[in-house]
């Protein structure tokens, strides 16, 4: 893997580069299908793949008083692109400099100035550059006057919509994780320091790992129970179930995350778990009384293990 964190200064760093842009928050399936013909091109061209991304969402910096939630990481991002088969990552930090870039100064001087981009890969709905105005149709004008082949990406349907960030981004927090990973194709992750809680979940029979997650950024599901998978710091992987919300039947007033690992009672405080969410098995339930709560996580554990048995890795 080659990660660039600024633009190349040397124009033959790449040979006959074929160039995508994108944030690629979530690297999904509308994403994929970009990053395949991104491949395709570079094989057909003997070329070299090259995607430009950014460490954080542009949003951060273009709206700081609506923060965005992210489903990927800066790491995870780049992970998942590099292992679809891209080798060449241009990482950059979006400034408010360059958001006040024009389109045009943007192609002249970094895609055919530094980068000597040959072939462009550009997503139906992607625009870049100051008011968004390096669009498809800005591309092909100024492609035609440069000798730049661009080809246009079309829509990835899913439900008969178009699969978007922003639509995984409303599954995952309204708890429809099952949905949330078919548009994703993989399973959405969440990883966390496990810190010390109540020990409520000792008391009844069910010892749980309080995870605090490492990125503040990323979105957390919906409250409820789910089936998940969980990676310990030394790549063990283990099945569980998850509780995400308030604790009601206990009064509580603090948002916890709280991991029931099967088959496990070690005392992990401070390492770090990676949770890998399957399906929500049922949203968050006042009970009556702490045993009619015990009742229902014994009825939650079957439901669990049954439906993690079923789903293959």
């Amino acid at each position: 893997m080659k990660i660039y964190h600024h633009i190349p200064e040397h124009k033959d760093l790449f040979v006959n580069p074929v160039v995508t842009i994108g944030n690629f928050d979530g690297v999904h399936l509308g994403h994929r299908k970009i990053l395949s013909a991104l491949l395709k091109k570079a094989r057909e061209k003997s070329g070299d793949p090259v995607v430009i991304t950014f460490s954080s969402h542009p949003r951060k910096v273009l709206n700081p008083e609506h923060p965005i939630k992210i489903i990927t990481t800066s790491d995870e991002k780049v992970n998942a692109i590099y292992n679809f088969g891209i080798p060449n990552i241009i990482l950059l930090n979006f400034t408010r400099q360059m958001a006040e870039m024009h389109a045009i100064d943007f192609y002249n001087e970094i895609l055919i100035g530094k980068l000597d981009a040959k072939y462009l890969v550009i997503g139906y709905d992607h625009a870049f550059g100051k008011n968004r105005e390096g669009n498809f149709d800005f591309l092909a004008d100024l492609a035609a006057s440069t000798g730049v082949e661009i080809t246009k990406i079309e829509e990835e349907d899913r439900y008969e919509h178009p699969v978007s960030s922003t639509w995984i981004r409303k599954e995952i927090e309204s708890g429809n994780i099952t949905v949330a990973n078919k548009l994703l194709g993989w399973r959405y992750t969440l990883s966390g320091a496990v810190v010390e809680g109540k020990g409520r979940g000792r008391q009844l029979g069910f010892p749980t790992a309080n995870v605090h997650p490492l990125h503040q950024e990323k979105i957390i599901p919906g409250d409820g129970v789910y089936a998940v998978r969980i990676f310990l710091e030394d790549g063990t992987k283990k099945s569980g179930m998850l509780n995400i919300g308030h604790n009601p039947t206990f009064s509580g007033e603090t948002r916890t995350i709280e991991a029931n690992i099967f088959d496990f009672n070690e005392m992990i405080y401070d390492s770090i778990l990676t949770l890998e969410f399957h399906e929500r098995i049922r949203g968050e339930i006042k009970f009556n009384s702490k045993e009619e709560l015990m009742r229902q996580l014994d009825k939650d554990r079957s439901s669990v293990t049954k439906l993690l048995n079923t789903h293959h890795d």
